[in-house]
């Protein structure tokens, strides 16, 4: 079996798909997708994309099979601030800015957080004056889990954290080749509950919200995650725009007062 093969049929069994599955799916007979499998048959440049596509493969790892297929790559890689990123910059804007008064920002893959509109940055200076010696991180996982962090203020912290731990592993199962060390960052921080490798907390809400106490105020949100929807660029596509919302009226008045207090800097 050669690189391709052993790839290919490590994404075809991450899907939960037998051979015949995936053949019938992609509309190739189940000897060709065998032998491609075991190597006895390159594939073409088309084949390795198609496949990819009924595999739902992410760009990044299309690449890859491209590679070991000795294909050039399809799909490009450009930072953020490339020039070429300047419509997905301003797209991003618009909806961070739109979403004020409630907080939203962007994400990477790997809870990085990019950019965040003026409400984040209102609730982030409310917090911060609360707890001087806040953690120095631009990851949302870190920052949810600390105690220097957003923990202290997150009154039903553990079913949040233990959603997000899930949501976490669940990603690092699905996306195995991307490299990082967030897990190990995050299982060295003091009374990790690391037990946490499942969530099956039952809601009586039809949505999990975050409630926060701050200072005297007690505020309950719930988020929604935007993506794009037909990237051909790896960085768009691994981008998550995580948008906040009030569940209660006084949530509501308390982001309305922060903003009129702290309101958005007009664009020169």
């Amino acid at each position: 079996m050669n690189a391709f093969g052993e790839t290919l049929k490590k994404w075809r069994k991450q899907r939960a798909m037998s051979q015949l599955d995936l053949s019938l799916n992609a509309d190739v007979s189940t000897k060709h997708l065998s032998f491609l499998e075991t190597g006895r048959s390159q594939p073409s440049r088309e084949m390795v994309l198609h496949l990819a596509h009924v595999l739902d493969i992410p760009l990044a790892d299309r690449n890859t099979l491209l590679a070991q297929s000795g294909y050039a790559a399809a799909y490009s890689q450009r930072a953020l601030q490339h020039e070429d990123m300047q419509p997905v910059r301003q797209a991003l804007a618009m909806l961070l800015e739109n979403q004020n008064p409630y907080p939203a920002m962007v994400l990477d893959w790997d809870w990085n957080i990019l950019m965040v509109n003026q409400a984040q940055q209102n609730l982030a200076m409310a917090v911060h004056r609360l707890q001087p010696d806040f953690l120095d991180s631009n990851n949302l996982m870190e920052l949810m889990f600390h105690p220097k962090g957003y923990r202290p203020f997150i009154r039903n912290w553990q079913p949040v954290a233990q959603h997000l731990y899930s949501r976490l592993l669940t990603e690092r199962r699905r996306f195995t080749d991307r490299q990082s060390d967030l897990l190990s960052r995050l299982h060295a921080i003091p009374d990790f509950p690391s037990h946490w490798a499942v969530t099956d907390t039952q809601h009586q809400q039809p949505m999990l919200t975050v409630e926060l106490a701050i200072a005297d105020q007690s505020l309950s949100l719930f988020s929604t995650l935007t993506s794009f929807g037909t990237p051909i660029d790896i960085t768009l596509q691994e981008l998550t725009i995580e948008q906040y919302f009030p569940s209660d009226e006084r949530t509501r008045r308390f982001f309305e007062q922060l903003s009129a207090a702290h309101p958005t800097p007009r664009s020169s």
